[in-house]
């Protein structure tokens, strides 16, 4: 998968999957958004979207599946989100975290338009 990083450890942050490659925006976990028990990234997919990839693909930001990697600061753990669509994809990402367990979750909150079955184009 093009774009994917080396390594992900002391990081969050939210990706998208367009066209087999992995668009990441992440920070280290001393810049990250506090709440409440997790360190999060700072901005929304909808942001990252408009901002970087819009113009580009003439598409709305949940056009394409998308996830978060978030920090537990009581478990010392990641959680990557995603649609289920990109497991494969997921699995490889989670690879990338060498010093820390992460869990992979399903959240139907990061549907594309081909798992969500009420989208609209």
């Amino acid at each position: 998968m093009k774009g994917t990083p080396n390594i992900l450890d002391n990081q969050v942050g939210l990706f998208f999957v367009v066209h087999d490659e992995f668009l990441l925006h992440s920070c280290i976990l001393d810049e990250a958004e506090p709440y409440g028990d997790f360190l999060n990234y700072p901005l929304s997919h909808d942001k990252v979207w408009s901002k970087y990839y819009l113009k580009k693909y003439h598409v709305d930001f949940d056009y394409f599946p998308r996830g978060r990697i978030v920090y537990n600061k009581v478990k010392d753990s990641y959680i990557l989100y995603y649609d289920e669509c990109i497991e494969d994809e997921v699995n490889e990402i989670k690879r990338l975290f060498l010093d820390k367990e992460c869990i992979i979750a399903i959240d139907e909150h990061y549907q594309c338009h081909n798992c969500n079955t009420g989208y609209v184009i």
